[in-house]
């Protein structure tokens, strides 16, 4: 397989290290929006007009990136790892809606969203997951849009009793929201007003907002590690599954390649369009 890489930060480099790994495959180049000191790397605006890789692996961040970049998807294959569940539909049907003729897209190819869909389907209606102690990519990207904010990173981790609560019944208000945000301090007032009505990452959520130098935010990100479960208590069965990671930029990447792979073969099938990983029946992996 020959790919390309659209946007070069932590997912995408991570998605270069996982090619690396694969004798079979080529990374042929990286689209950024930046001038970026790699040898491989084209500008973003070239990606419609180029056609000399099979799949474009879309590391730009969920919140308001891929849906400013979209429209460049309709020709070619892509696979993404679009993290916000509530408008995991929406984005499908609307890339559905410019995709070409014998292309396909992948969308939501992470773990979760992804892996743990899956899972939760299998388990039934009263699933219930559990996020962290762990670096969250999409939540710290869309602190980082915030205007004034020099850099930030966001941690998720269960609440001490979340397991009780959900032995009782309780599905939502599981988690903390741990928000380390690197600002000057005349804009943190307003950062913080900011983060509080993000819509799908903040809004209702449980925050907490600790203002920190930007050396300490650096710090926080270097640790990548992460975890998610996904419980069900029901009257006949109790069922756990468990995923863990030293890396959540590196196993996101693994789990998008593995779908990348399958692509030729979805094609050959008759597949096109927009898929999410519900749609992709499981023999294909």
């Amino acid at each position: 397989m020959r790919y390309a890489i659209v946007g070069y930060g932590n997912l995408g480099k991570s998605l270069e290290k996982q090619i690396e790994k694969r004798p079979a495959d080529k990374l042929v180049c990286v689209y950024s929006r930046r001038n970026i000191a790699h040898p491989l790397a084209r500008q973003l605006k070239q990606l419609p007009f180029d056609k000399d890789w099979d799949v474009a692996l879309i590391g730009l961040g969920s919140y308001q990136d891929i849906a400013q970049y979209q429209h460049l998807f309709g020709g070619v294959n892509t696979v993404d790892c679009y993290d916000v569940s509530e408008n995991l539909s929406s984005y499908k049907h609307q890339l559905a809606k410019i995709k070409t003729r014998g292309t396909l897209s992948i969308v939501g190819a992470g773990w979760d969203p992804g892996l743990l869909d899956i899972v939760r389907k299998t388990m039934g209606y009263n699933a219930v997951t559990l996020w962290g102690k762990g670096v969250s990519l999409g939540h710290s990207n869309a602190l980082r849009s915030i205007p004034g904010v020099l850099d930030a990173v966001q941690i998720t981790q269960p609440k001490d009793n979340a397991l009780e609560l959900i032995a009782s019944g309780q599905t939502k208000d599981l988690h903390r929201r741990i928000c380390y945000v690197s600002a000057v301090e005349r804009d943190k007032e307003n950062i913080s007003q900011q983060i509080a009505k993000i819509g799908h990452y903040f809004e209702g959520q449980n925050i907490e907002i600790v203002f920190c130098s930007t050396n300490k935010v650096r710090q926080i990100k270097e640790n990548t590690h992460h975890k998610g479960q996904v419980l069900c208590f029901d009257d006949v069965f109790t069922a756990k599954y468990l995923v863990e990671m030293d890396s959540n930029n590196d196993f996101t990447a693994s789990i998008m390649l593995r779908y990348a792979n399958i692509i030729p073969r979805l094609i050959a099938d008759g597949y096109e369009g927009a898929l999410d990983t519900l749609d992709i029946p499981l023999r294909y992996l």
